[in-house]
């Protein structure tokens, strides 16, 4: 169930929502008569490329969720200026957000590091306290954009992963080094994941969107400008992916970048599956509201293209999958500790999936982390070509000895004190779904194939 903090935050932003919605209404008057509302929608249909870029100053934001990525609604914002979208490139401005319409950029003061993930764990939760003002743009003046910056020029390192298996910690390490940029699980490339998710069951269509034309060059030049120059000059950017887009992430980064060096990281099932359970207990509210619609026989006639959120997130993106999830017999299973599952084996199918492809992504495992940091991590350094020295060894174990949760609502200290009771008949709906995804049955250990040892 959801917890009392998550629950009124939720009765907050319903509050919010609808003070946004009276001034919405007022702003929308106030940009038609001075012109600014005519001069988006040129920039909305591909005119005005060079000042296609809308800047607002923020006031406040609200999401109503903790696990969420945000929108122009979220915002409540007022309009500054019309910019070239070039404006976007300075190196104190990060993306946020990418839908199938807009790409939302924040811009924090220059002096504010969201890439510090010894300060910020993971990048959301940098960009919204943060953040001054927001840059707009159409997607189609993002792909341009995107198309005009090009593919990076530094080593990239890709961390794909499903939660909770030490990526956090691998970020930390190369957050460490002077010469490389960490960024931690950003939002833009899940948001647009999202998005497409939602049209895929709103509009009943069968074909995968991560293969047409269209996501790809979206998903491409989001990534460009997620990796773009930053304040701190770089040879290197180790990218980790948001947990519930890696499975996304995997089918299209070594496609599309196949430059870029890939690493996924896990560990033994049992061990996974009960921490992402202990850090998502009660997260999703919106989730449990729908689900309880779609078990009340009365409710799921009245709403019945209701889909759990949570079910939604950690779902991957293959339509054979979204279908078989998405019937009823199976989302009624759906709870903290089944979604878990889903989202464990799901991210471990399609790494197999892409391995079978030959694509160039290997595997390393978190308990060999556990055995020995040192060795693990000079076999890190090996295969992405870096030159393990003494002075990095000695900024990986300062690295490594803070909690790398720290500052987070899932810091050791905070998690100590949840508990996960796993029961027998949770065991068999988890070994349900298990082989559904072809993977050993609940408490075996695991090797996924190309897995690193040292």
């Amino acid at each position: 169930m959801a917890t009392r903090e998550i629950t009124l935050m939720f009765f907050k932003h319903c509050i919010y929502l609808v003070i946004y919605s009276l001034f919405r209404c007022c702003q929308l008057v106030s940009w038609w008569l001075t012109g600014v509302q005519s001069h988006l929608k040129s920039c909305w249909n591909g005119e005005n490329y060079e000042s296609s870029a809308q800047l607002l100053k923020i006031w406040f934001h609200s999401s109503g969720r903790f696990l969420n990525f945000s929108l122009r609604h979220h915002f409540l914002s007022t309009h500054v200026n019309f910019v070239h979208p070039t404006y976007a490139l300075q190196k104190h401005i990060t993306l946020m957000t990418v839908t199938d319409k807009e790409a939302i950029f924040s811009i924090q003061g220059e002096c504010d590091d969201v890439f510090n993930v010894r300060k910020w764990p993971f990048l959301f939760l940098a960009q919204l306290p943060i953040a001054k003002h927001l840059l707009i743009m159409p997607i189609s003046s993002m792909i341009k954009l995107g198309e005009e910056l090009g593919d990076p020029q530094a080593k990239v390192i890709w961390i794909y992963h499903a939660g909770r298996c030490g990526s956090t910690a691998m970020s930390q390490v190369f957050n460490s080094l002077p010469d490389a940029v960490s960024i931690s699980e950003p939002n833009c490339l899940l948001s647009l994941d999202m998005t497409f998710k939602e049209t895929y069951f709103k509009e009943k269509n069968g074909s995968a969107w991560i293969t047409s034309d269209e996501y790809q060059q979206i998903y491409r030049n989001a990534v460009r400008l997620l990796v773009k120059p930053y304040k701190r000059d770089a040879n290197i950017f180790a990218v980790k992916s948001h947990g519930y887009a890696s499975k996304t992430d995997l089918h299209l980064i070594p496609k599309l970048f196949p430059q870029f060096i890939g690493i996924f990281m896990y560990r033994n099932m049992k061990e996974q599956v009960i921490s992402i359970t202990r850090v998502t207990q009660g997260i999703f509210l919106h989730g449990e509201c729908a689900l309880a619609a779609i078990k009340n026989p009365i409710l799921s006639l009245l709403f019945p293209n209701v889909h759990p959120s949570s079910l939604l997130h950690c779902s991957c993106s293959e339509p054979r999958h979204l279908e078989w999830l998405f019937k009823r017999e199976n989302i009624i299973k759906s709870c903290d500790f089944i979604n878990a599952v889903i989202q464990f084996a799901g991210t471990c199918f399609h790494y197999k999936d892409v391995v079978a492809k030959g694509l160039p992504v290997v595997a390393v495992k978190y308990e060999h982390l556990q055995e020995n940091q040192t060795k693990f991590f000079e076999m890190i350094f090996k295969h992405v070509g870096l030159e393990m020295t003494s002075e990095r060894r000695k900024l990986i174990d300062y690295a490594l000895s803070e909690d790398s949760q720290k500052g987070t609502p899932v810091n050791k200290k905070t998690m100590a004190s949840v508990q996960t009771n796993v029961t027998q008949t949770m065991i068999d709906e988890a070994n349900y779904f298990l082989r559904y995804y072809d993977l050993p049955d609940w408490g075996k250990d695991i090797l996924l194939p190309k897995t690193l040892e040292y």
